[in-house]
């Protein structure tokens, strides 16, 4: 796991271990997912690697934010909403953030080369806290991660982030979730 500190503001990038043969698996349970006429969650659906992916979100996030929470706050992570990206060729995903959700995360199922970054602004604002640099333009606000299958990707919701253009040929696959603190205290594990 890398937790970048760029800022205040901590990033965190894991490497999950989940493998191609997983990717596939889950790809296939949501492919036989029908969304209904209402909100869709894909954690409403119990199907295996579904289920496995939300533990693995929920450990993971839990164990990362303990630290940054204050003891009113120590409960278990709950994980709101979930839904699925799928990025064609040429598709971007604009500035935004995730409102009132404590955590957003994305988990890349499938993410060609050069499938669109993940670009994270700085939070700090237009305040010159440091040079950096893309190209030849001076004072870029942003931070890249580029999608990795496998990989689980989460910052707080309240951070504007986007995603750069998808210039491969194939689509960028990728769960996405709102993760906030649910009303029920941690149990000693």
């Amino acid at each position: 796991m890398t937790k970048h500190e760029w800022w205040s503001t901590p990033v965190w990038d894991v490497k999950t271990g989940f493998d191609s043969k997983f990717n596939n698996e889950l790809a296939a349970e949501i492919a036989t997912i029908h969304a209904g006429s209402g909100p869709f969650n894909l954690w409403d659906h119990r199907l295996p690697r579904i289920i496995e992916l939300k533990s693995y979100i929920l450990k993971t996030v839990g164990d990362s934010i303990a630290e940054y929470l204050p003891k009113s706050m120590q409960n278990e992570p709950a994980i709101y909403r979930g839904w699925v990206n799928r990025n064609g060729p040429g598709s971007s995903l604009a500035i935004h953030n995730h409102g009132s959700a404590l955590i957003a995360c994305t988990y890349y199922i499938s993410a060609p080369p050069d499938c669109g970054d993940l670009l994270l602004v700085d939070p700090r604002g237009g305040a010159n806290w440091g040079w950096e640099s893309e190209g030849n333009i001076i004072g870029i606000k942003h931070k890249r991660i580029k999608p990795t299958e496998g990989n689980l990707v989460f910052f707080p919701a309240c951070l504007l982030h986007s995603v750069d253009v998808n210039r491969s040929r194939n689509f960028r696959v990728s769960v996405s979730s709102n993760v906030g603190i649910s009303s029920t205290p941690k149990t000693n594990k």
